[in-house]
């Protein structure tokens, strides 16, 4: 689909703005049905509110050519801790050697998200960093770049 066809669906769908204003016009102008995306059912009620909330200032936050492109591919209440290591003991400083992220359900049960480690530090004795919980939102643009954000609320995210 090209930009003009996605402006008259906009507009066909009284957004002449070109914003969405509700779920329901995310599914009539993109095909994408929030709710379909994976870690959906996995989220309380507060985490789904909140996802719900922001999906539609995410979208409204791009330009209609990436909106074009963009394909929501999960949705996780995660948390979130690095590995940490010292190159020199007498160092002042830490460096990031790897991380963990485990996606939490309503339930409270917790599962592997994702892992990384950095080899230039597997050598090195690490300590788990502070722990941080966030929404998690991941994506796909421009059909080959995979990205995600932290989402803090509906307006706020990185």
């Amino acid at each position: 689909m090209n930009r003009h066809q996605v402006e008259k669906l906009y507009e066909v769908n009284g957004l002449k703005d070109y914003r969405l204003k509700t779920t329901d016009d995310l599914i009539k102008t993109h095909g994408i049905d929030f709710k379909e995306v994976d870690g959906y059912s996995r989220l309380d009620d507060v985490n789904k509110l909140l996802y719900e909330k922001f999906i539609i200032n995410y979208f409204n936050g791009q330009g209609l050519g990436t909106r074009m492109t963009m394909i929501p591919k999960g949705i996780y209440f995660v948390e979130d801790f690095d590995y940490l290591v010292k190159e020199n003991p007498e160092d002042d400083y830490w460096n990031v050697a790897g991380g963990l992220v485990m996606a939490i359900d309503k339930n409270g049960l917790k599962t592997v998200h994702r892992t990384w480690k950095d080899e230039d530090y597997a050598h090195l004795e690490a300590i788990e960093g502070t722990h941080k919980t966030y929404l998690r939102f991941e994506y796909k643009i421009d059909d080959d770049r995979d990205e995600w954000q932290h989402v803090i609320d509906p307006k706020t995210w990185y």
